[in-house]
Formats: C-alpha cells, sequence, structure tokens
C-alpha cells in the first residue's frame, strides 16, 4: 500500500504533468517516469507514443538510459504485447515469464526483454490510444489491483497532455529539420559558386565534414556560411 508520504508525492507529481504546457516533451516524460515510479518501484519503465501518420509505436522515453535506442525501436498497432495494447485498448499484466507470452515481441537490443513481470497500460484520449506505458519487473512480481487501478488512472488524466507535448516535440523536430535543409542548401550554392564544386560533392564534402567532427551538417554548413558570405 502507498504510504502517506509517497501519496503526497504523487498527488504534487500528477498536479504537475496536468499543467503540461510548462514542460518540453523529455521532461514531461521524465516527470510520467517519476510519477509511474512512485505508484510501482519497477525495474523498468518504457512509454512509447503512438504516430497517427507513420501507424506505429515508437520508444520515446525510458526509465533506463536507453539513448541509442529512443526513437528507434518501433511496433506496428498489433505487433508485441505494446502494440496489442494499442489495438485493444486494453491493459495487460503478467506475473512472471513475460517473455513466453505468446504476443511478445523480442528486441535484443533490450535487456528488459528478459524480464518476469510486465505491466503494459494504453494511454488514451478520446480519438483513441496515443501510446502505451510499460512497466517491467527482473523478478516475478504480482501487480495488485490498486496498482493497476492507479497506473491506468494516471495515464487516463495525463493522456491529453501526453499526446500534445509529443505533438509539439514533433512539430519542433520538423521545422528543425526544414532550417537544416535551408542552411544546407545555402552552404551548397557557395560551396559550388566559390570552389567550382559538382553539388553533389558539395554536398558530400558537408556531410563528410559533419561525420568527420562528429557535428550536424547544419553546424557545418553554418561554418560554411559565415566563411564564404
Amino acid at each position: 500500500m502507498i504510504s502517506q508520504k509517497s501519496l503526497v508525492d504523487t498527488v504534487h507529481l500528477l498536479s504537475e504533468l496536468v499543467v503540461f504546457k510548462s514542460y518540453t516533451f523529455d521532461e514531461f516524460l521524465k516527470k510520467l517516469i517519476k510519477l509511474l515510479n512512485n505508484i510501482i518501484p519497477v525495474d523498468s519503465c518504457l512509454i512509447y507514443f503512438f504516430d497517427t501518420e507513420k501507424k506505429e509505436l515508437i520508444l520515446c522515453a525510458s526509465k533506463k538510459s536507453h539513448k541509442k535506442l529512443v526513437g528507434k525501436i518501433t511496433m506496428k498497432r498489433g505487433e508485441g504485447i505494446t502494440g496489442w495494447v494499442a489495438a485493444h485498448e486494453k491493459t495487460v499484466v503478467l506475473k512472471n515469464a513475460a517473455y513466453k507470452d505468446e504476443r511478445f515481441k523480442v528486441f535484443d537490443e533490450l535487456p528488459e526483454d528478459r524480464y518476469e513481470a510486465f505491466l503494459s497500460v494504453p494511454v488514451v484520449n478520446r480519438e483513441g490510444v496515443v501510446g502505451v506505458v510499460n512497466l517491467q519487473h527482473k523478478e516475478p512480481y504480482a501487480f495488485t489491483k490498486d496498482e493497476v487501478t492507479m497506473v491506468e488512472a494516471i495515464v487516463k488524466i495525463i493522456a491529453s497532455g501526453f499526446e500534445q507535448v509529443a505533438l509539439g516535440r514533433k512539430v519542433d523536430s520538423l521545422e528543425d529539420k526544414l532550417e537544416e535543409r535551408k542552411r544546407v542548401e545555402k552552404a551548397k550554392g557557395l560551396l559550388m559558386k566559390k570552389d567550382k564544386l559538382s553539388e553533389k560533392k558539395a554536398f558530400d564534402l558537408i556531410r563528410n565534414e559533419a561525420m568527420k567532427k562528429r557535428k550536424s551538417m547544419k553546424d557545418i554548413a553554418e561554418a560554411i556560411i559565415l566563411i564564404y558570405s
């Protein structure tokens, strides 16, 4: 049973998440993970966002550091337990041997796929599923009815905020890519004009410099623009 202190902390964290416009997507997710872990101290918490355009679930946050996997691991609706939860908008609770469930999809990169206990809850708003939250234990664990109910209530409350901050991040990302493309095009044009390079060679030069210096192509493009303008 949740302690008085833990209950106060939970209410405080939830009140912060309700005012979602104050946070970036990453900040929102960190607070959500902290809130969920406050309700059920787990070994793993993975959060997926459902991209309605691509029709797939995308790993967007993790309690453990999975920087190389966030944004890379994806599943279609109906694929794996997570996809099943998204497709049916129903919670799945597994006490042990979750990896033996016929719906389970293995990702070798995720050590969590060898964990025993698994709680998967859909994040649903008026339009439908917007994400899935997975909580896992390394050892067998019987999630109580109260724990499951509390997690379901939490994700229901924050569903709209979750979707809006996620879409905000997506828009920001698209704008960043558009800005990078503009800068690269300008830098490419300067290289073609000043150094008499072909379009392909100018582009390759920018890309190769970015890889060599471990910078973004936008950074290299801006340096070229600064030098040649």
